[in-house]
This record gives C-alpha cells, structure tokens and sequence, in this order.
C-alpha cells in the first residue's frame, strides 16, 4: 500500500495521547474479510494495490518525495500489514494505537499538488486493496459470488474510514463502485515516478532473501491481473509466453497451496498479529512502533 508506510522519525515523536486519535465509524464489521484475510496467499495482492494507488498522481509524488521506497519495501510492508490487522482484528485501544502513528505521519506529507490527509486519496486506497483482494481470491480460489463481492465491497471500507475517509465517501452500491473504479483506471496517469518506482517494487534488491525468492511469482502474478491499461502504461503488458506460465503457476500453487494444512497457509498472518502487538505495546510506552 502506498500509505500508510514509512514511520516517522523518533526526533519528530513525542510520547503522543494516543486515545484521542479520532476513528471514523466502520460502514460495517468486516466479518467476511476476517475468515479470509488469515490466508498468506493473499499477500500477493500487495504489487498489484501498491501499482494502482501509483496511478494516482498524488500518492506516487508523496510515496516518491517522502520515502526511499527502493530501501524500505520491507519496512513498508511491515507498517501496512499493522495497519491493515488493526483494522481488521485491533481492539479498539490497538486500533487508536497503530492509527496514531499513521495519522502524524500523514501530516508530514503534503505540498501544494499532493495531502497524505487528504480523503480521496484514503478512498482510491482502500479500492485498490479491495479490488486486487478480490483479483487474488478469484485466481486462487475461484470466483467469488455477487454476494460475496457485495459484501466485501462494503467491508473494504474500513481502510478507508481507518486513515480518516468520511464513511459517507465510500460508494453505496458495488456497481457505484465499479462506475469509480473503472473511471480513475481509465483516466489516471502513470507517471515517471510511478514507474521508476514500479521497477524498484517489482524487481526489489534491498529485501530479505526469502522476499527476493518469492518476486518472480509475485510478479508474473501482478503483471497478468493488472487492468489492461495500466499494464500498458507501465511497460508491464504479459506475452504470450508470461501468459501460459502465469496460468501454469496460478494451477500449481492451487494444488500444493490448497493442500496444506491452516497452520501453513496462516504462518505470516500468525507472524503479522504478534507484530501488532508488539507495535502498540512499544506506541504505548514511547510513541512509536520503530
């Protein structure tokens, strides 16, 4: 996710009156994407949401000026995943805690064109989480059903009202919501930092080992479920050759992910709880997660 992501710094961190942190009411409980959300496969939803927030103008100049992206993927993935459990599975107190962190953030990054506060961008945010959530549930595990989609639609919300988007914001049906997305695919523009950027995510050098192991899939994954478009813009268009190794893939990782036991398939997501945890005691006593 292109924010929430980097931390402030502890220089510009006092000790904050963390229960103040306004949350904006749910438009309702993600009760579905709790039962999902504990599978890791999902984690390679991540390239496909980061590429399109970045076609948003605004958020690949902030994520650009504000960050060394290249050298902080796997912190930033750390920051997210707080943010997203949180959001999630977080008490309340949990909740306020990680939310902190990111709204004081937020506030740093700003400048005439661009406003990490800024509500739209939260909305264009927690779309592409729902719509690349969506892309890899339906390649892994079939599609889901309208209801399904319809209540997810709604659930997905929460990652907006979580970074202060107006709950009223979110779009009232899941055609609605189709209508917006299709209309920013169609008219944002890809820019120079948004590729240079792109390049850095899709082919990272500053990571662990075992994240560096799993690009490859990770990328022949994205690069065959981004809209057609933005693949386009991003010099990300799949061969014919991509294509037959993406579906040979998607067709073993079925069959070996599918059948490994939950303790396997929710290894990370065990992982990421115990690090919100973690984060907030640390907030708690010292007003950072860092």
């Amino acid at each position: 996710m292109a924010l929430p992501t980097d931390s402030p710094t502890k220089s510009v961190m006092s000790k904050p009156s963390y229960q103040e942190t306004p949350i904006y009411d749910s438009v309702v409980e993600p009760s579905l994407l709790r039962t999902f959300s504990t599978e890791d496969i999902y984690l390679l939803s991540g390239q496909y949401a980061i590429l399109c927030q970045f076609a948003h103008p605004a958020l690949a100049k902030g994520t650009y000026r504000h960050s060394n992206f290249a050298k902080r993927i796997p912190n930033r993935l750390d920051n997210t995943m707080r943010f997203m459990n949180a959001a999630t599975y977080g008490t309340e107190e949990e909740k306020r805690a990680i939310f902190s962190v990111i709204h004081r953030y937020h506030a740093r990054v700003k400048d005439d064109d661009y406003d990490a506060n800024d509500p739209e961008l939260h909305k264009w945010t927690a779309a592409t989480l729902f719509v690349s959530f969506v892309a890899v549930h339906n390649a892994f595990f079939g599609e889901l059903s309208r209801e399904q989609t319809e209540t997810l639609f709604k659930e997905f919300a929460i990652f907006g009202t979580s970074l202060r988007m107006p709950p009223e914001m979110w779009p009232d049906t899941l055609d609605d919501f189709w209508d917006y997305w299709n209309h920013n695919i169609a008219t944002l523009e890809v820019t120079d930092m948004a590729r240079k950027m792109c390049h850095e995510l899709l082919y990272p050098v500053h990571v662990p080992l075992w994240m560096r192991a799993l690009s490859p899939v990770a990328r022949l994954v994205t690069m065959n479920l981004l809209p057609e478009r933005l693949a386009k813009e991003y010099g990300l268009e799949p061969t014919a050759l991509n294509r037959w190794q993406y579906y040979a893939t998607v067709n073993a990782i079925r069959v070996s992910y599918l059948s490994l036991p939950d303790s396997m398939r929710q290894t990370m997501y065990k992982q990421r709880m115990d690090d919100l945890r973690t984060a907030v005691d640390k907030i708690k006593s010292t007003g950072h997660w860092s």
